[in-house]
């Protein structure tokens, strides 16, 4: 079913067809990159919470709104665990994260609820909760993440077009089932890694800031959904979630050495303190199949 609501189509056209228009026009993506693209449209669809994004080749991109709706939790999440706690910044992301995959309790009260609730019963007061989700601050660093989030699905999805996977898709239908996954997760690393440069060349006109990497972060945490659920469509084209953030880890680590900046340092420390996080909830979220 095709979702109309602008909640969730602007935010997607602002990434899809503005943002994608003015980094051609500024020259940052190639003349061959947009004329593969330039043309396509997109679609915010409710597809029973398949918490992902598909491309159909020569029309488009499908987002599905549960997908869109889950980033912007975790955005929020992410800013509300570091109002709370400097020693553990992450705790209120990995309570929500944890709930949607082994499907706890409460999940139909919408990520949001559980987020107030892993704040209150973290010492948060409910006036704290009200102010802080008001507070312009605490908003423009939520909808920061939350742009990032969709900033890379969209232009990951533009890079397989832009890499001409589709023919490279058609040529490995003869091969095996093992060989044939293995050459679908390469173009899936390829797509991040292509998606992760456009989003640090156009950081780097300002900042040099990585937060491109919370982008595939909150990406690959949807991805986890689907991973952890039979019942949900098997995504096996997709590397597991450890494997994309790993080698976004790598991509992102080398971006930073590569800036001549005072504060790299820091943006290292961040990357690496917020991989080992992930990474260690994935393990967990594992262990406890």
């Amino acid at each position: 079913m095709v979702v109309t609501d602008p909640a969730f189509n602007d935010i997607v056209r602002e990434f899809y067809h503005d943002k994608a228009r003015q980094l051609a026009d500024d020259g940052l993506l190639s003349n061959d990159f947009w004329q593969k693209n330039k043309d396509l449209v997109f679609s915010v669809c409710d597809n029973g919470a398949m918490y992902d994004s598909f491309l159909v080749h020569g029309k488009g991109v499908v987002f599905d709104a549960q997908m869109v709706g889950f980033l912007y939790a975790q955005s929020r999440a992410l800013v509300a665990g570091r109002y709370i706690s400097a020693e553990f910044p992450f705790a209120v992301h990995a309570k929500l994260v944890t709930a949607f995959v082994r499907q706890a309790p409460g999940l139909d009260a919408g990520p949001l609820a559980i987020i107030e609730q892993t704040l209150l019963e973290r010492g948060a007061s409910e006036a704290f909760v009200t102010g802080m989700t008001a507070d312009p601050d605490f908003i423009r660093r939520e909808r920061t993440l939350f742009a990032q989030a969709m900033y890379f699905l969209v232009m990951h999805e533009r890079c397989h077009v832009a890499l001409d996977h589709r023919a490279r898709r058609g040529r490995i239908k003869q091969l095996d089932d093992a060989a044939r996954t293995t050459a679908e997760q390469q173009m899936e690393f390829e797509a991040d890694r292509c998606a992760l440069d456009i989003i640090n060349a156009d950081e780097s006109r300002y900042d040099n800031s990585p937060i491109a990497y919370f982008g595939v972060l909150m990406t690959v945490a949807t991805q986890s959904i689907v991973a952890n659920h039979p019942e949900l469509p098997a995504q096996t084209s997709h590397p597991s979630p450890g494997a994309r953030i790993s080698a976004a880890t790598d991509s992102v680590l080398a971006y930073i050495a590569g800036q001549d900046s005072d504060i790299a340092p820091y943006y290292d420390a961040t990357v690496r303190g917020t991989a080992d996080y992930f990474l260690g909830l994935l393990a967990e979220l594992r262990a406890h199949d």
